[in-house]
């Protein structure tokens, strides 16, 4: 958390300066369009008598967009504090590309759940957790494996290739810290919900959850399976030259 990464450092950054512009510089009207313009909205998915900011456009990149936006200061410090543990992990692993391509694929599949089980929805979806999620389940791949000794292979010297999904199974160490993970995702989402306050989607994180679970090994460059030699080409044989012909 004292050495952190560009790609980290950048993305906090701009959390930061997108909360502090909703709170500080914008009036109300101008935060409610900024609101519609790039969090995540099932409104905009079903037939409309009305035009919502960003048209088309916003179809699209409210998919990536709602990540970087945050209800309250308290929920962006807790989204923080988790990014800059469990993102950090996975930037070092994999690289501030293959991490730019992860974090779009788990917001995408974070919105995508949400939008199919609230399809229809006017509550805007906004927060990081879904990355957040995917990054913890790709960090369960790798961190208990290679007799590393639990979360002391979170450490940059770890670099065994990542569990397979049957190995995962058979890793107790891993499965307990994603069923707590499950667990507690579940419980606070349905206290939020009966409690009446601000709703934790968790339909989103378990969406991230699935899709970091599934797509780290393809990026993860410890993981990938060395390509196979392609195989000698076939060249014609070679004619012999005139001078070396043998005269019968």
């Amino acid at each position: 958390m004292f050495n952190l990464p560009t790609p980290i450092l950048v993305i906090a950054g701009i959390m930061i300066v997108v909360q502090a512009l909703q709170d500080f510089v914008l009036s109300a009207s101008q935060r409610q369009e900024f609101l519609l313009s790039f969090s995540f909205l099932p409104l905009r998915y079903v037939s409309q008598t009305f035009a919502l900011p960003g048209g088309v456009f916003a179809d699209v990149w409210t998919f990536v967009t709602y990540a970087f936006l945050h209800g309250s200061w308290m929920h962006l410090i807790l989204n923080l504090v988790w990014m800059l543990i469990f993102a950090t992990v996975i930037v070092r692993r994999i690289g501030p590309l293959n991490f730019a391509l992860f974090f779009v694929v788990t917001a995408v599949a974070g919105a995508l759940v949400h939008l199919i089980i609230h399809f229809g929805s006017a509550s805007p979806l906004v927060g990081v957790s879904a990355v957040l999620s995917g990054a913890m389940a790709a960090t369960a791949r790798f961190a208990f494996s290679g007799g590393m000794g639990g979360f002391s292979g979170l450490q940059g010297m770890n670099r065994y290739p990542c569990d397979s999904l049957q190995q995962l199974r058979n890793n107790r160490q891993a499965m307990a810290f994603l069923g707590i993970w499950l667990v507690l995702n579940l419980v606070f989402g349905l206290f939020s919900a009966v409690g009446g306050g601000a709703s934790i989607a968790w339909e989103a994180h378990l969406g991230g959850f699935v899709a970091g679970l599934l797509v780290f090994p393809y990026l993860d460059p410890y993981s990938r399976r060395p390509r196979k030699p392609k195989p000698p080409k076939n060249d014609p044989p070679k004619k012999r030259p005139d001078h070396l012909k043998v005269i019968k």
